[in-house]
């Protein structure tokens, strides 16, 4: 019986010893580590430490800019911002994937006035490459508030969450920008 215990022993710790390294395995960061809230979430990235790739090209008017991560905890998040332009014409919105390259970003953004506009961009593909911008402009005759929703959601690509992408912002005008809590859904604004 000593015999059988000392056995079933031994096979155990060698069965656990070939078990752990495959389980401790984790799949690479698809985030910036240690910064920003461990679910999906829009945040403005701390001063020191979140290394924003270059910027993108801008309108030659603008005026103001701001730059946000979109962190998605799942492929169904959707995480939206509301920005509010008082006296703009325009608001420009760029997104690039972070980590690890293969993903694909979306932003759609939506302007509500008598004659509602929507925008929609993607990012590229490579990490830290922000594709062209998207656009909603503002027919508030006199100027008004340009009062945008814009939507950031992951399309599709390596599928490893938690995952970031940077967005900036620009516009002819100041600007307030404002984060939504996430919600997890398909992305089905018109």
């Amino acid at each position: 019986m000593k015999r059988c215990l000392q056995v079933l022993s031994l096979i155990f710790l060698v069965a656990s010893v070939v078990a752990l390294p495959a389980g401790a395995q984790t799949p690479p960061p698809n985030t910036n580590p240690g910064f920003g809230p461990a679910t999906g979430s829009g945040f403005r990235p701390s001063a020191t430490g979140f290394p924003f790739p270059p910027p993108p090209l801008f309108d030659p008017k603008v005026a103001w800019k701001d730059m946000w991560v979109c962190r998605a905890a799942g492929p169904a998040e959707v995480v939206g911002f509301r920005v509010q332009c008082p006296m703009s014409t325009f608001l420009d919105f760029h997104i690039a994937d972070c980590c690890i390259p293969g993903d694909h970003w979306q932003l759609k953004g939506k302007a509500w006035d008598n004659n509602p506009n929507t925008g929609v961009t993607t990012a590229p593909g490579p990490a830290g490459v922000f594709g062209v911008p998207g656009r909603a402009y503002n027919y508030v005759a006199g100027g008004g508030v340009l009062d945008a929703y814009v939507e950031c959601s992951y399309l599709h690509g390596v599928n490893v969450f938690l995952a970031d992408s940077f967005v900036f912002f620009s516009s002819d005008g100041a600007c307030a920008v404002t984060p939504d809590p996430v919600v997890r859904r398909i992305d089905r604004t018109p």
